[in-house]
């Protein structure tokens, strides 16, 4: 897993003050490897647990983060409210930013993954074989593509 978790380091930029959403339901070991690296980079982490999470009244902070990791969560919503979730950390995002979801094999299709992510106005929308046991789909937001926002 050490090896999985350096590679996944590599798609993120080692930059002082980095600021990274973390939403989780039970990816192993992921929250202790985010907090170590942002510690290193001495940023902030603002985590999550998709259980705390009330899709009906989801508020984050617009443009905060460079990054939002979500392990884990697309499982924890019916499809359509998959979308919402989706738009709700879209405006969490500062223009430019990464969205990186994580999804058990067994449970996810990365071509579903990657569709959902480009309907929500995600752009270079790729999957990435990192994890033995799970899909990983990252993509970018751009200003004024899409939603514009």
């Amino acid at each position: 897993m050490d090896k999985e978790f350096s590679q996944f380091l590599e798609l993120f930029d080692s930059s002082p003050n980095i600021a990274i959403l973390h939403i989780d339901n039970g990816f192993e070991d992921m929250a202790d490897f985010l907090k170590q690296f942002i510690d290193e980079n001495q940023g902030e982490l603002s985590f999550k647990n998709i259980e705390d999470i009330d899709i009906k009244r989801l508020r984050l902070k617009d443009r905060n983060f460079e990054y939002a990791v979500l392990s884990n969560c697309l499982n924890s919503f019916e499809p359509k409210e998959q979308e919402r979730f989706i738009n709700g950390v879209y405006h969490s995002l500062e223009n430019s930013a990464f969205i990186i979801v994580l999804e058990d094999r067994s449970k996810s299709d990365p071509f579903s993954m990657c569709e959902l992510l480009d309907r929500c106005n995600f752009r270079a929308v790729n999957s990435i074989d990192i994890f033995e046991k799970y899909n990983l789909v990252m993509a970018k937001k751009l200003h004024m593509w899409g939603a514009g926002q």
